[in-house]
């Protein structure tokens, strides 16, 4: 009107249009993240970890299984798209190092968006992490620790990636 500054809060006729629709966009935003937010990762896979016994100077395997709900893919080690699976040990026991790291053979799919192949896994999976055991390790148990990062996705929603802890037994004879 008069250029005179307006008081805080006061908006011109139009401007609240605006405003009205920023809410009404965020609060459909929210309506649709929240089918996605009420599934959580753990519903959808779940954990088995044990390790096989040892000799020292030789090798062990520590092993995970994730078991998939049906209609969930889980992104398999190195994939080029999604957010791939990844183990992390904790500091080892004394004489114990990893050795390596090896999946089960994942399955195929191809991601249109990305215009790549990717593995994952379907239902079952298997992830295996061999560990060297040295010549002196010390007959006994001692305690393996860690976690496996992973995401999963079905064909209308990929989750965030969930870190799941793990702790096993080793035993060398």
């Amino acid at each position: 009107r008069d250029g005179a500054p307006r008081p805080f809060g006061h908006f011109p006729p139009f401007a609240c249009v605006g405003r009205r629709m920023t809410r009404i966009a965020l609060l459909l935003a929210l309506l649709v993240a929240l089918p996605a937010s009420a599934q959580r990762t753990s519903d959808i896979v779940s954990w088995r970890v044990r390790a096989d016994r040892a000799q020292a100077g030789g090798e062990a395997r520590v092993v995970l299984d994730a078991t998939i709900r049906p209609g969930w893919r889980l992104y398999a080690l190195g994939s080029p798209v999604g957010i791939p699976l990844t183990v992390t040990l904790d500091p080892l026991p004394p004489r114990v190092r990893a050795a390596r790291l090896v999946q089960a053979t994942p399955v195929e799919g191809y991601d249109e968006a990305f215009e790549r192949a990717y593995p994952y896994f379907a239902e079952t999976g298997r992830v295996v992490q061999v560990l060297a055991v040295g010549e002196g390790a010390e007959a006994g148990s001692r305690e393996v620790s860690g976690s496996v990062r992973y995401a999963v996705c079905d064909d209308r929603i990929c989750l965030p990636p969930t870190e799941t802890a793990f702790r096993v037994p080793l035993v060398v004879e």
